[in-house]
């Protein structure tokens, strides 16, 4: 548009040049397309400056959005890895309370297994002794009768021997058994 109002005026400059006397309005006329050649520049030029103002505004308005899309992106993504870590937290305090109920569980078995072992050999130490002191009641009564040989009374003596050994062994196990009961009470 430019160029073709500077190309009207120059066909007016030329066209005058080679012509007789050139009135004012004729001169006024070019100086008035040239007034709002200047014109209609200036408002092109606002124009522009407004548009080129829109797409400044529109371009801010989009980086601004995808800063904001960037920004939300990045907080669900550390949101993610939060969970991704509470959840391998959680996983491993499950195994270790897991494995703490298996070592608790082995833990009451051997308590157990001890406790029985202690109720098993006090059973077999009463049971022996009561099997002595019948023993050795029924000795003492033939004895006092006077009817034991010499051979039997060794016979008896001998039995009553192994049963006080069997019993001394009795005490030790269940000693020991304790001291183990004890121990794993601790």
């Amino acid at each position: 548009m430019k160029t073709k109002l500077l190309i009207i005026l120059a066909l007016f400059t030329f066209k005058t040049f080679g012509q007789t006397p050139v009135s004012i309005d004729s001169i006024k006329a070019p100086v008035q397309v040239e007034k709002d050649l200047i014109k209609s520049q200036e408002i092109e030029k606002t124009r522009l400056k407004e548009e080129k103002a829109k797409i400044e505004a529109e371009k801010k308005r989009l980086d601004k959005i995808e800063k904001e899309k960037n920004d939300i992106e990045e907080e669900r993504q550390k949101e993610l890895n939060e969970a991704k870590k509470e959840a391998k937290k959680a996983e491993k305090e499950r195994k270790n309370s897991e494995k703490e109920l298996k070592r608790i569980e082995k833990e009451r078995k051997r308590l157990e297994k001890a406790n029985e072992k202690v109720e098993e050999a006090e059973k077999n130490l009463s049971k022996a002794t009561s099997n002595y002191k019948d023993d050795k009641a029924n000795y003492e009564k033939k004895k006092l009768k006077g009817k034991l040989s010499p051979n039997d009374d060794v016979k008896i003596r001998e039995k009553l021997l192994k049963q006080e050994t069997k019993i001394n062994e009795l005490q030790l196990d269940l000693e020991k058994n304790k001291k183990e009961l004890n121990k794993l009470l601790k």
